[in-house]
């Protein structure tokens, strides 16, 4: 892929950056040519920190990166803050009874610093609070790097830059956590992220952390806002959603990409069936698994296979484990998954020089002959010894959850989505996927707030060539009429020179 002269100044950028990166602009390419070069540049024995949300999102990261990884850190957001600070120093500043081996199980929820603190004494278990708009781990990593010397003498002898991506899901805490490596310790940041893509706000994520970077004084700032994926009329109708990108509206002629439809409940399905292009890929994207799944159901009915994607019963995993149920699954689900994949799915945090082959090889053929036969118990012995051989533990709820994702076929299709033509998911599962077509409907975004907007945002730009926003007669979809006409109005535009209207 050809840089564009933006991501070439990012990319020849040093120092402290910012950078606000909408839908589609390419983003993940630039972090990590910018990534490559600055390790090739630095003549120095420090190391770098790539930090994102997701292990699958570090695992593309660590995969795209053309240079030696090796020595440095591509993980989570969390296995950062708790492998290079809790675990390493919480002895320092808390006393000899935490130099311990801790696990994670973030399903296990406390009030309090010290109840978490208590936890990881009784149970060597790192929780999480009960108000999801605090975040256990990173308040105790702040108190941790505040309080302890030799952890902040290590993290700056280690690292000399490092980088975050998606920042506009991080919340106070996390923020507060990053600034002072940035601010107090003098690492470099380079920060990549945008606020209009912040569709966790429900869970704690702060977007307004990531405007106050913008703000700073030591932070150089670059937009990205050429979106590669959608065609024009897509880019300009999000663009229209928030007050920073509405100058980057491009005067077009044709208004056919975006189709505004009113319809009834009995009706919108015919009518959205004469503006698909079947050989074309597309997407119907809802709020809730409950309206996606039905809304395949009655496409189908059609005569359009969607093919619904549900949540499998692995997905609310939150143990540091998550990723071998993940990984067993798809090794027994997926025929071209092979123990080399599972392999390179093992986290940052998890015991890099336990990868012998064939060791694993044969832990995994035991675990298919329980499936084989069914047997729920062995099934539970077999994972135990596997994950103790890889340094993990395991619960019996979350054994029996992988094992009903992998006895029940209706789960496969969320392992490979990418297989089929046409699905139905919901819009929150969608985010860093794309599709030539996609369907959502207006009462899933009431656009009240900026919480709804941003959900909006992220569901169009799914979109490469066409977009069908289904309006239902009911109250919901009517608060969105009004308040997406009254957002095109500040641009002194009706919203039939934005859309298509039907």
């Amino acid at each position: 892929m050809i840089l564009s002269p933006i991501q070439k100044q990012i990319i020849s950028t040093s120092g402290n950056l910012i950078v606000r990166a909408s839908a589609g602009t390419g983003k993940t390419h630039t972090m990590v040519n910018k990534i490559a070069k600055e390790i090739n540049d630095n003549k120095s024995h420090k190391v770098v920190a790539a930090i994102t949300f997701t292990i699958k999102a570090a695992q593309e990261i660590r995969e795209r990166l053309t240079v030696d990884s090796s020595q440095h850190f591509i993980g989570t957001n969390n296995s950062f803050a708790i492998e290079e600070v809790i675990k390493p120093f919480m002895k320092d500043v808390y006393g000899a009874d935490f130099d311990c081996d801790m696990n994670t199980d973030y399903s296990l929820k406390i009030d309090t610093l010290e109840d978490g603190i208590q936890k990881i004494a009784d149970e060597s278990t790192l929780c999480s609070y009960n108000n999801n708009k605090a975040n256990f781990i990173f308040e105790l990593a702040q108190q941790i790097v505040e309080t302890s010397t030799a952890c902040r003498l290590y993290l700056q002898a280690k690292y000399f830059k490092i980088y975050i991506d998606e920042y506009q899901d991080c919340d106070k805490d996390m923020h507060k956590f990053f600034m002072y490596l940035c601010d107090k310790l003098g690492i470099e940041t380079f920060v990549v992220g945008d606020e209009k893509q912040s569709i966790y706000i429900w869970r704690g994520a702060y977007p307004d952390a990531f405007k106050s970077i913008c703000q700073k004084n030591n932070f150089k700032k670059i937009f990205m806002g050429d979106n590669y994926r959608s065609c024009q009329q897509i880019q300009n109708y999000s663009n229209l959603l928030c007050e920073e990108t509405r100058d980057l509206h491009v005067p077009i002629d044709s208004i056919d990409n975006i189709v505004y439809l009113s319809a009834t409940s009995n009706t919108w399905v015919t009518e959205v069936l004469k503006k698909i292009d079947a050989s074309q890929n597309s997407a119907l994207l809802r709020f809730s698994n409950a309206n996606a799944k039905s809304g395949a159901l009655l496409l189908e009915r059609q005569g359009m296979e969607y093919v619904y994607i549900p949540q499998t019963p692995i997905a609310d995993i939150t143990t540091d484990s998550a990723w071998l149920y993940s990984a067993v699954a798809k090794y027994m689900i997926l025929d071209q998954y092979s123990v080399y994949d599972l392999i390179s799915e093992i986290p940052v945090e998890g015991n890099d020089s336990k990868k012998n082959v064939a060791t694993i090889k044969d832990y995994l053929k035991n675990i298919e002959t329980s499936i084989n036969i069914e047997d729920v118990d062995e099934f539970e012995s077999k994972i135990q010894d596997l994950a103790k051989y890889l340094g993990y533990s395991t619960r019996r709820n979350h054994i029996e959850k992988l094992f009903q994702t992998i006895i029940d076929s209706t789960f496969h299709v969320a392992f490979e989505p990418e297989k089929y033509q046409h699905i139905a998911i919901t819009f929150h599962s969608s985010k860093g996927l794309e599709f030539d077509q996609v369907i959502i409907f207006a009462e899933d975004y009431r656009l009240s707030d900026m919480a709804s907007i941003y959900n909006h945002y992220v569901a169009v730009t799914r979109a490469r060539y066409k977009l069908i926003i289904v309006r239902l007669n009911n109250y919901n979809s009517d608060v969105f009429h009004n308040n997406i006409t009254e957002i095109i109005s500040t641009c002194n535009l009706h919203i039939g020179d934005v859309v298509s209207l039907v």
